[in-house]
């Protein structure tokens, strides 16, 4: 009878019947990991059994089994093989079981997948910082100076109109007996405008962001505000607001909705709940179920957001515009779509049923050509202090034969220039990938996230679950780190300017130029027709020319790293890096055609891209760096400019032999 209660295709372990919880409740703590393309999500169940003879039924199918089933916890991140760990509070006065369920993504049902339990613990009470308010208000106590009056805990509201008339966990489930829930009274004597403070423990400072959960009703005609507010131990009067519900925001009917908002601080810090009176008597604000799980979350409900931009993308695509940078598009190159047999599901996490919506950047629409690109770009920000910005990312083809997938930046776009925080490109693995990046503070910016079109292949950029939270936050991946003069040379020489020099250009292709149309190379980047590298051309003419880097940091080691191609037969034909240091100009990397190819240029389509690197060490003040080429009846390429901070294999091979084997060899 135990396998009846199993839905098809999961997979289920379930503990034994056990007690009641009691009013205090119960923390479950585990460690679980997830691995593979095969599994959607792992989720933690309560059964609750409402039968007389429950071991009886459950051994024998001929026995009436009477149970319900409550989703406490549920998650769609892969660990990649790490261990991680999670704890759940749950309360409940019948007989239960706790099951652990895992799901199947059918999107990859041909191949394998994995989910690992470990180190199951069971404790009396709520877990660390949770409360469901059943018995007390846990470890989160009322102001005793800064507020007007204090929160209480109720069953059901006394009055018609206002107030839960149950408690959160209740009205989902039917037949549970009715718990408990914080709430405040706005009746006499009340006045408009007074505040109380519902205060959590002290929280540790946050070696990642945390996603606080709780449960608000806002039933009445007269309703107050409802805040969160992050307050600094040691700086009580710097505190800051993450989340607001406004005056008179009432949802109209006795409902308990969910809400949520991430949290984050590099130092000791308490969390508060403020909620005000609006009209005395006619609105009392009801809160329950608070708990904490790691990594960030867009805030819920939207419009309690700060309006920097949070956005699940489940109803729309929130207060993010969807501007067309280069044309329109028939076949929506960007566009909001759900999973189906042709898209993966979402990243949106939930205990319930829902149709997750996210964006996407179609990679074979029919007339995008490569590097086309399109923005999804956020409200006006304005800031006085440091903003994380995080999101969920998916770069993937099922193609095995394919990597080049395209490109995702995060661009700062002010009135004096547009900056690249954030790049990430090609095929990174099938599945989401969460990211993160710090906003600095500003006025007046926006923010875009640009995916640029790679060649025509069948997969998909997504984007999903945006959330803006005040921290200066290290940027993840590691792999989407961008410096100051890195150039992949998709529209334009980046912050690469030509140097002006004494000689004089007889056309428009002897000098160091942006490549378009039809070339004998496709680009590095993303292998694709069209231009896309720099390239400096000349015929019967021996001409130089120089691209200037904008300033590099002092004390900054660096690996510089780039492909280069020379294009027709010129053995006179060079290519140099210099390093301009307070006017001092030094050649730190130079090749003569004759050197590095062997054998060499004879026909056009002879070119190749090859590989090179040169270690940058710390200078005492800030520098430029110059690409110098020289070319009479030749050309030259340079595609994907990246400088590695402290990156210790970075060296310049001496020996012509040497350089051969690592130009050509396939890095």
């Amino acid at each position: 009878m135990l396998r009846s209660l199993q839905q098809p295709r999961r997979s289920w372990l379930i503990t034994a019947p056990t007690n009641t919880t009691g009013p205090s409740g119960r923390c479950l703590q585990f460690d679980y990991s997830i691995g593979g393309l095969g599994v959607e999500w792992l989720e933690v169940l309560l059964v609750t059994y409402h039968s007389e003879n429950i071991n009886e039924a459950l051994k024998n199918s001929s026995v009436p089994l009477d149970y319900q089933v409550m989703p406490l916890w549920r998650t769609k991140q892969t660990t990649h093989g790490e261990w991680q760990g999670a704890q759940v509070t749950f309360s409940t006065l019948h007989e239960h079981s706790l099951v652990f369920s895992a799901f199947p993504d059918t999107h990859y049902a041909k191949y394998h997948g994995y989910v690992a339990m470990d180190d199951l613990s069971f404790t009396d009470g709520p877990c660390q910082q949770d409360c469901m308010f059943d018995l007390d208000l846990c470890s989160w106590s009322n102001s005793e100076t800064t507020d007007d009056f204090d929160w209480k805990i109720g069953r059901s509201s006394e009055k018609r109109g206002t107030g839960p008339s149950r408690d959160q966990a209740s009205s989902l489930i039917t037949r549970i007996t009715t718990g408990g829930y914080a709430y405040v009274d706005s009746s006499y004597p009340r006045q408009p405008g007074d505040v109380a403070w519902l205060v959590s423990a002290t929280l540790e400072p946050t070696t990642e962001p945390l996603c606080l959960h709780f449960w608000i009703n806002m039933h009445g005609g007269g309703m107050g505000s409802v805040r969160v507010l992050q307050m600094p131990l040691n700086s009580p009067v710097e505190s800051k607001e993450l989340w607001r519900l406004w005056k008179g925001a009432s949802w109209g009917t006795d409902t308990w909705y969910p809400c949520q908002q991430t949290v984050a601080s590099t130092e000791e810090f308490q969390i508060i709940f403020e909620a005000s009176v609006g009209v005395p008597g006619a609105g009392d604000v009801g809160l329950d179920t608070i708990s904490f799980s790691r990594g960030a979350c867009p805030s819920l409900p939207l419009s309690s957001s700060p309006g920097w931009g949070d956005c699940t993308f489940l109803d729309d695509t929130c207060s993010w515009q969807v501007p067309s940078i280069t044309s329109s598009y028939d076949c929506n190159f960007l566009s909001r779509v759900a999973g189906n047999k042709y898209n993966p599901p979402g990243h949106t996490e939930s205990v319930y049923e829902i149709t997750d919506m996210y964006m996407k950047f179609n990679l074979n629409c029919y007339k995008t050509h490569a590097r086309d690109r399109a923005a999804l770009v956020s409200p006006v920000i304005t800031t006085s202090s440091d903003l994380c910005l995080s999101f969920w990312v998916f770069m993937y083809t099922n193609i095995a034969s394919q990597i080049h997938v395209g490109a995702l930046r995060v661009v700062l776009q002010s009135t004096e220039k547009n900056t690249t925080l954030w790049r990430l490109q090609n095929q990174q693995h099938a599945g989401w990938t969460y990211a993160q990046v710090s906003i600095p503070a500003a006025s007046s910016v926006r923010v875009a996230i640009e995916g640029i079109q790679g060649p025509k292949v069948m997969g998909m950029i997504g984007i999903d679950d945006i959330a803006f939270f005040p921290l200066n936050c290290k940027l993840k991946p590691t792999l989407a780190t961008v410096q100051v003069a890195d150039c992949t040379f998709d529209h334009d020489l980046c912050t690469w300017e030509l140097q002006k020099t004494n000689q004089t250009y007889t056309s428009s292709i002897d000098k160091w130029q942006l490549a378009t149309g039809d070339k004998i190379l496709r680009d590095h980047t993303f292998d694709a027709d069209g231009g896309g590298f720099g390239y400096l051309e000349s015929f019967n003419t021996q001409h130089t020319s120089r691209l200037k880097s904008s300033l590099l940091p002092q004390n900054q080691t660096f690996c510089l790293t780039f492909w280069f191609s020379e294009i027709y037969p010129d053995h006179s034909a060079k290519l140099s890096l210099i390093r301009l240091v307070a006017g001092n100009e030094e050649v730190v990397w130079s090749a003569l055609q004759s050197t590095i190819t062997n054998p060499p240029v004879a026909v056009d389509n002879d070119a190749t891209w090859r590989y090179a690197q040169v270690l940058l060490e710390n200078q005492d003040s800030d520098y430029q760096m110059i690409i110098e080429g020289r070319v009479t009846r030749s050309a030259w390429a340079i595609d994907d400019l990246l400088f590695i901070p402290n990156r210790e294999d970075c060296r310049y091979p001496e020996d012509p032999v040497e350089l051969q084997h690592l130009t050509t060899s396939n890095i």
